[in-house]
């Protein structure tokens, strides 16, 4: 039997992301090595990182050596087109990601951003471009929240505006066996009523980071019964499994990075993917 071609698709969600590290520690340790990587927002900054060579241990290191000031810097005055002020993140991605060893890797690697003029979905692919930290910036450039990235002659906002867990990005790339880490609840959930704006915006981002994986989630699975009954001669059968943190995380961790939240969240995903992929 052939070996699987195995892709990792890491969603967007900040500060929460140190979870898909822990995920990722596990997958290591059980072999679990993906050909393909597709990241939005936080989920590109891991993937790139995994990507450029970097193991899990180097990536944990990482995450335990950064904090919000790492990240962004409060008010920006001129031009105002955002909240925060990003360009810490330049400085913080050579942490995380090896660029020059990103440039050979022979792991295919796409990264989500929307292209503010087009509205369009744009995926980089480091088959089509060298990646930089521009296009990881983009990807996390959460609208309002942080300024557009400009890239050559376009502006991009963060990839999760137009899919926060882009599935069928990783199906396209030839991948017939998909591991999903999200940072947001999927299927039934409670939401306590927001008391303050701040605390709204935290639960309408946290709604669209999980929406569109819903959608698509539910369609794979209406595609592969359909080829498992030997229906629908045009796809093949994908295996997908999806790890999803089994406590809820508090929505405030999307803009803070702190190291001993991200520690207990690296242990959590490990415990997480250990306990799923067991089943």
């Amino acid at each position: 039997m052939s070996k699987p071609t195995r892709a990792l698709v890491l969603s967007g969600g900040g500060g929460r992301g140190a979870y898909q590290c822990g995920v990722y520690k596990y997958l290591e340790e059980a072999g679990l090595i993906p050909d393909i990587l597709v990241g939005t927002s936080i989920g590109a900054v891991n993937a790139a990182a995994i990507a450029s060579g970097k193991t899990a241990q180097e990536l944990e290191e990482a995450w335990l050596s950064t904090r919000t000031q790492d990240i962004h810097r409060f008010w920006r005055f001129r031009p105002w087109n955002a909240v925060y002020d990003t360009s810490p993140w330049y400085r913080t991605l050579y942490r995380f990601i090896d660029f020059d060893a990103l440039a050979r890797t022979e792991k295919r690697l796409l990264i989500t951003a929307t292209e503010v003029e087009a509205g369009d979905l744009r995926i980089f692919d480091n088959r089509e471009v060298t990646l930089t930290p521009a296009h990881i910036l983009a990807s996390c450039s959460i609208p309002l929240v942080y300024p557009w990235t400009r890239i050559g002659d376009r502006h991009y906002w963060d990839g999760a505006v137009m899919a926060n867990t882009p599935l069928a990005a990783a199906i396209d790339a030839g991948a017939d066996e998909i591991y999903v880490v999200l940072l947001s609840p999927v299927g039934e959930r409670h939401i306590p009523l927001p008391r303050w704006p701040w605390q709204a915006f935290a639960v309408v981002l946290d709604l669209a980071l999980s929406a569109t994986f819903e959608n698509d989630i539910k369609q794979l699975e209406r595609i592969n019964h359909l080829v498992a009954q030997k229906m629908d001669e045009e796809h093949r059968y994908i295996r997908c499994r999806v790890i999803i943190p089994s406590r809820a995380l508090s929505l405030s961790q999307i803009l803070r990075y702190d190291p001993q939240t991200s520690r207990e969240l690296i242990q959590l995903g490990y415990e997480d993917a250990r306990r799923t992929l067991a089943e």
